[in-house]
């Protein structure tokens, strides 16, 4: 029988002090893909790592000392693969902020996040966690949908959520002790009960999510309705979101993306020319993202029963 691989372990209080912290922040980036902590002028610093492979994916193990970071674009670009990170908090507490959002999370709970979108973490006390890192590919092959359950925080103390935790959390001790040719399918397995937890956990949580998505999108909309090149390739690129999640959460208000653009478009111009802007009427279609004068024209005629012209003519009566 084959050996088990070993896992890598990593304490920082091994380091003289005046090396710990230095140590944790290029260990938490060789294990947790890369992150920026900033330096400090204390550098002792308490840390635990234990990171053991499973198949494509790594279950890591910390304990840690108060700290903070981030993943910008510097540190996205250095990922070679596109992946997620299932984090179980088992001790203490994290706060995360990602798309916008920030949560705190606490023992008991657990979140998935994207390593494609800035995340900033920070850690205010002691902190045990476990981190389930795969390629994204692994997660969307049995969960299509994956992309829009990140950044909602399962409840781990009941149902799925605790067989997935408890599961975790066996594989965190005794991952090292599996040969190598039971790796991929106790990864299969691995992933189709964190499928499973996730799909019938973020049910209750997954209306409001949905609406403060779609308040998020919309408000990005309205912060660039002038510019004329604004698309829902742009928006999504803007937003960190994928296009085909875009349009499925736009999709369940009843309008598409660009149709309400074009309304709020409309809108905007009619707005001045209630307030009796002066200016020629195709100089307000230009500052509202229209093109063409003559098409604006058609379009405003369509949605408000008569030209931009004679409605102006109107305000003024």
């Amino acid at each position: 029988m084959a050996a088990a691989a070993p896992a890598e372990l990593l304490f920082t209080e091994t380091m003289p002090p005046a090396r710990q912290y230095d140590t944790w922040r290029d260990a938490v980036s060789s294990t947790h893909l890369a992150w920026d902590l900033p330096r400090r002028s204390e550098s002792r610093f308490r840390g635990r790592i234990r990171r053991q492979a499973l198949g494509a994916a790594d279950i890591i193990h910390c304990v840690c000392d108060p700290c903070d970071g981030s993943r910008g674009r510097a540190e996205i670009a250095q990922s070679p693969e596109a992946a997620y990170g299932l984090l179980y908090i088992v001790g203490g507490r994290e706060r995360i902020q990602q798309d916008e959002s920030e949560i705190t999370l606490r023992a008991g709970t657990f979140i998935l996040w994207d390593s494609q979108r800035r995340i900033d973490f920070r850690v205010p006390g002691t902190l045990q966690k476990i981190t389930l890192m795969l390629p994204q590919r692994m997660l969307e092959s049995v969960l299509p949908n994956a992309r829009d359950l990140t950044g909602i925080p399962v409840n781990a103390r009941e149902g799925a959520g605790a067989l997935f935790a408890n599961h975790l959390r066996s594989l965190a001790r005794q991952a090292a002790e599996l040969p190598p040719g039971q790796h991929e399918p106790v990864l299969q397995a691995t992933v189709a009960l964190m499928a499973t937890a996730l799909e019938t956990l973020v049910a209750s949580a997954g209306a409001d999510h949905r609406r403060k998505l779609m308040a998020r999108i919309s408000g990005h909309i309205l912060k660039n309705l002038a510019d004329p090149e604004l698309t829902p390739e742009r928006i999504a690129d803007g937003l960190g979101l994928s296009l085909r999640q875009l349009h499925r959460v736009f999709g369940a208000s009843g309008w598409t993306v660009e149709r309400w653009i074009w309304q709020q478009r409309l809108l905007r111009c009619r707005q001045e020319l209630d307030l009796g802007e002066k200016r020629p009427i195709s100089q307000i279609a230009y500052r509202w993202g229209f093109s063409d004068a003559a098409h604006f024209s058609r379009a405003f005629r369509e949605a408000f029963g008569s030209a931009p012209r004679d409605y102006r003519n109107r305000q003024k009566a």
